[in-house]
């Protein structure tokens, strides 16, 4: 019988004790008792957030917690190491950007401040890492973003290979290019990047390709490029 995605939580490895997941009580207890109102015999999926998936029933609930005996484990593969690299967005459109980026499978998301962004925290709030495990729940991923630490432009462009920037006015398309290894995807905030931005972001090694003939808003020019990888 498969599992939806809905019954797919994610937990620490030290959950995991002698092939039983053990769910105490706290937040993930009280989602799959009280939300989604799980019972005895009920099959679930867990996943540690590095690949590991464990499936079993549920053999126990009770006070203390949850009793659920592996019956399968398995690795998810781990896919291509790619990189958002996006100017920090207003509103509900960076909580989008983290939903989508995470069921695209990025590797990681790095919030940028850049010289157009007007939110500008200093550090990444709670809930965007939130906001990255429940995408990865839904959408039955194994592996968890990471959900990087705010950075300047400058300081995400250095030492970094494969670097793409995404700019109207760039030369290449970004669905014709040949890139194979880790790559990092730049994306502008609202009214994208300046023309200072991309010029230093070339003088760093960083191409510059556009993702069409049409001006996209920043939260669809990242699904767009991580959908074109």
């Amino acid at each position: 019988m498969s599992i939806p995605n809905s019954r797919q939580f994610h937990i620490h490895p030290d959950a995991i004790t002698e092939g039983v997941v053990t769910v105490k009580v706290g937040e993930l207890y009280k989602q799959m008792t009280s939300v989604l109102r799980l019972n005895k015999g009920d099959r679930v999926r867990f996943f540690d957030g590095v690949g590991n998936v464990s499936e079993g029933s549920i053999a126990h609930i009770g006070k203390a917690g949850i009793i659920v005996p592996i019956e399968t484990q398995t690795v998810q593969p781990r896919g291509r190491d790619i990189t958002l690299a996006i100017g920090i967005l207003k509103n509900d459109r960076m909580r989008w950007v983290l939903e989508k980026a995470t069921e695209l499978g990025a590797w990681s998301i790095v919030p940028m401040i850049t010289e157009r962004v007007i939110k500008r925290p200093d550090v990444v709030p709670p809930r965007w890492h939130h906001i990255a495990r429940e995408a990865a729940e839904q959408s039955g991923r194994a592996w968890l973003p990471v959900v990087d630490h705010v950075q300047s432009l400058e300081q995400v462009l250095e030492g970094r290979a494969g670097s793409v920037m995404c700019a109207i006015n760039g030369t290449s398309k970004l669905n014709e290019l040949h890139t194979n290894g880790p790559t990092t995807i730049f994306v502008g905030p609202e009214g994208g990047f300046t023309d200072q931005e991309v010029d230093h972001a070339e003088s760093k090694g960083a191409l510059i390709a556009s993702l069409g003939n049409h001006q996209l808003r920043a939260d669809t020019a990242a699904i767009v490029a991580l959908s074109q990888l």
